[in-house]
């Protein structure tokens, strides 16, 4: 008898199992007043008491994004899923014949029982918002005091989910760590020996995280702001006191979690900005996103391939960075927007669909990083482990707007990221009332020979005049040029020394007279140079004391791939330098001549695209700390010359750059992302121009073109006086097509026929951004004006304007 009840109960929990995805489907988390009577309802009954034998947790760790190597681990085991249910869905049935009889109403018939929300205790207000905190779990709950609008931190979720998975959702906290071969994950309810303590204070809430089973201890500090909400996590509080060794705190790993049947998406930094949309109905993803902000550290070579072996390595598949340090959620008019505004030099934005771990709910967080791991080889014994020994200073800070109704889309997140760069980094527009064409001209390279090498002048400075007057001639009266490979040995020569001129392109007299007639014509010449990574055949630097280090404590040497594998082909070596002796010995010294010169602006290579750490034992360098140094150079550049440029355009530069190249207008197109959308130009566009990548270098020309036009992008070109061909056998291996008698026609007719365009939006806000119909978008500026992009294949009539097949079409200019 008591085997055929327990037999009746087994087939009963997983019965209940096997329904929980297509209950999730049915269900919304309640907002607004079904929100309250939830609420109303969990106050009655008290906290929610913790399921029977919900202790046993999943193994292993949160799924990462496609190619990210080293801190997410693996995903979590379809045999891990079976074992929970297996286990607990007896005890599931039990449990929620309780709870039902007592803190919940009966569900009506066709209605999903749902648990309630526990986050009750009112802790901060502060005139707009207000702080509800669960004692138990450390977890939140923020209140609108104006329209009763809540922002949980842990989703309502169905009484049918797993107990494992319910106490996953509800960890105010998930952790990391390490105690010398591999990495574990874990999360602040997964343990019963795990302890939360509160401590309130007149404007905050520290909940204090006790991992007594790991022995790692740390603070979490709640603050509420005139936008949302603010979580700190003071160095200061973290102890290590056991074995283990912290690796990443990824906290409200669940903030303003969506359902699959909410409408809404989620909001990646992914290139220009990338969306996932929330539906019912979607492939049954592996992994999500998750990629460090400003890109991978190149020093951790797993960072940066996907297949490391002692006979080479392969690269990562091509992808976009995440030049802003933001993310976000909007389902159903409620949306939030995290800014990581501490320890986003060190941090990864994670990005997870509906379905991994057996949850249909749509998440996304930022994970602070305190220790990196790459691989060592030791003689023949393979690839080992290895983590950094110190962890990374500094407090980590994470702020979340809290929006609402139509502000609760990306487009309303730009301005809300906007608002906070003027109003709390402090960043002024640069004066921008018109919208120069940008032309780079390469002045010479090197090419090596069976004997020697040979100087091959591509364009030189007698030359690139010839250029400028003529473009001046032919009504391109807005101009703006940089001068690339004009240092001696060309392209790849003695950088990061870069004076004195070439003498094969006109020397130093040359470029003197260069400048003056730029100077004359009105147009600004900036000096291209390359402070970051020099080739490793420079004579401009040491390698033994002027090269970064990786983990293995040996120089590090990035190399160059076989396009088509991917894989390290050893044809060319370059290094990255250390930061502060650099700028230094390099940066310093060579402002003060390129302003004597006559150069008015300088253009950075790689700053603004590539950031990474040093792990030198003798002399470390984080990461923050590179920034720092590259930021002291704009700024200097900026002061001695006039003008700086950088590509790309990472987040930290914003306020030291008068100009982006090369800015990011496509997204990675992940599989599991479903649009690319101009969040960068939303909230950039009017503080910082920025240009699209060189005309004459597009991939697909009728697309890139459109492209530019519709996110408000400038036109660019990177030409030569020579032909391209003359680049055969050199390391150029980008300009297949440059020869500046084949372009100039083609840059001025598409220069005047955008010209009234960029004009009118020059130094404006973009406002509004949307799809009108299929492959047709509209974006509108703060003064009126109006562009319609059409990437279909039919001419349409849309806001009192017929746009042309691949054309577009602009009002109000």
């Amino acid at each position: 008898m008591k085997k055929r009840r327990t037999r009746k109960w087994i087939i009963g929990g997983i019965a209940l199992t096997l329904l929980a995805a297509g209950a999730f489907q049915q269900f919304l988390p309640p907002s607004g007043a079904r929100a309250a009577e939830a609420v109303a309802q969990s106050e009655a009954s008290g906290p929610e008491p913790e399921s029977a034998g919900s202790q046993s947790a999943a193994s292993g760790s949160e799924p990462e994004a496609s190619g990210s190597q080293s801190q997410a681990g693996a995903g979590e085991a379809s045999s891990d899923v079976a074992e929970a249910a297996s286990k607990e869905a007896t005890v599931l049935a039990a449990d929620d014949e309780k709870k039902d009889s007592g803190n919940m109403a009966q569900a009506q018939p066709g209605e999903v029982s749902m648990y309630p929300v526990t986050a009750v205790t009112k802790m901060l207000e502060n005139g707009t918002y207000t702080l509800y905190l669960d004692e138990k779990t450390g977890n939140v709950r923020v209140t609108s005091q104006k329209s009763g609008t809540e922002w949980l931190g842990a989703p309502i979720v169905p009484r049918s989910t797993m107990p494992n998975n319910k106490k996953f959702m509800d960890s105010a906290v998930h952790l990391k760590y390490t105690e010398g071969a591999d990495i574990t994950s874990t999360y602040s309810l997964k343990d019963k020996e795990t302890a939360v303590s509160i401590a309130a204070g007149s404007d905050s809430v520290t909940v204090s995280f006790a991992f007594e089973v790991e022995k790692l201890y740390f603070d979490v500090v709640y603050r509420l702001t005139e936008t949302g909400l603010e979580v700190t996590i003071p160095y200061s509080s973290i102890r290590e006191e056991g074995k283990a060794k912290l690796i990443s705190i990824e906290p409200l790993p669940f903030m303003n979690a969506a359902a699959e049947s909410e409408e809404g998406a989620m909001l990646l930094p992914d290139g220009s900005g990338a969306l996932l949309h929330f539906r019912p109905n979607h492939p049954a993803y592996l992994k999500g996103y998750s990629e460090m902000i400003y890109g991978p550290d190149p020093t951790f070579i797993t960072q940066t391939h996907d297949m490391v072996s002692l006979g080479g390595m392969r690269a990562n598949t091509p992808r976009k960075f995440a030049a802003l340090p933001v993310f976000g959620m909007y389902r159903d008019g409620i949306g939030t927007l995290g800014i990581v505004t501490q320890g986003d030099y060190d941090a990864r934005i994670n990005g997870t669909p509906a379905g991994i771990r057996s949850i249909p709910l749509y998440r996304s967080s930022a994970e602070f990083i305190y220790r990196k791991n790459d691989v060592i080889f030791i003689g023949s014994s393979g690839q080992i482990p290895y983590y950094q020994g110190q962890k990374i200073k500094g407090d980590r800070s994470l702020s979340y707007v809290l929006l609402e109704k139509e502000q609760a889309g990306y487009v309303g997140m730009a301005a809300a990221y906007r608002s906070y760069l003027i109003n709390e980094r402090g960043i002024e527009a640069v004066a921008d009332s018109s919208a120069p064409l940008s032309l780079t001209l390469l002045g010479g390279i090197k090419r090596d020979e069976i004997l020697g090498s040979t100087f091959i002048r591509m364009t030189t400075f007698e030359q690139a005049q010839a250029i400028i007057a003529e473009l001046k001639e032919r009504g391109i009266e807005e101009l703006e040029v940089t001068l690339d490979g004009w240092s001696k040995n060309g392209l790849y020569g003695e950088q990061p020394d870069h004076f004195p001129a070439a003498s094969q392109l006109g020397g130093k007299s040359g470029l003197k007279k260069l400048a003056d007639f730029a100077a004359q014509q009105d147009t600004p010449l900036y000096l291209r140079t390359n402070y970051v990574k020099p080739f490793g055949e420079s004579g401009g630097f040491s390698k033994r004391k002027d090269a970064v280090r990786g983990m293995d404590r040996e120089m590090l040497k990035l190399t160059s791939y076989y396009l088509a594998t991917r894989w390290t082909n050893g044809n060319a070596s370059f290094y990255l330098m250390k930061p502060e002796q650099t700028y230094r010995k390099h940066i310093a010294k060579e402002l003060d001549t390129a302003a004597e010169i006559g150069a008015k602006g300088i253009q950075f290579q790689y700053m603004g695209e590539l950031l990474y750490s040093d792990e030198d034992s003798n002399d470390y360098t984080s990461r923050a700390e590179t920034a720092a140094v590259w930021i002291q150079a704009l700024e200097d550049a900026r002061q001695k010359t006039g003008r700086t440029a950088v590509d790309y355009g990472f987040g930290y530069t914003l306020g030291a750059v008068d100009r982006i190249d090369n800015a990011p207008l496509f997204s990675s197109g992940y599989i599991f992302t479903d649009e690319a959308v101009p969040f960068y130009q939303l909230a950039l566009h009017g503080l910082v121009p920025y240009y699209a990548a060189p005309a004459n270098l597009r991939e697909d020309s009728a697309i890139e073109f459109l492209k530019a036009v519709e996110y408000g992008a400038l036109p660019s070109y990177e030409l030569t006086h020579a032909p391209t061909s003359k680049l055969q056998r050199t390391l150029e291996d980008r300009l297949f097509s440059s020869e500046a008698s084949q372009w100039l026609d083609t840059a001025v007719e598409e220069y005047n026929r955008l010209k009234p365009y960029y004009e009118a939006i020059a130094g404006k806000r973009m406002t509004s951004h949307r799809q009108l119909q299929a492959g047709v978008y509209l974006t509108e500026y703060e003064n009126g004006v109006k562009a319609v992009v059409n990437y279909s294949d039919r001419d349409v009539e849309v806001e009192g304007m017929r746009v042309g097949s691949m054309d577009f079409a602009v009002t109000g200019v």
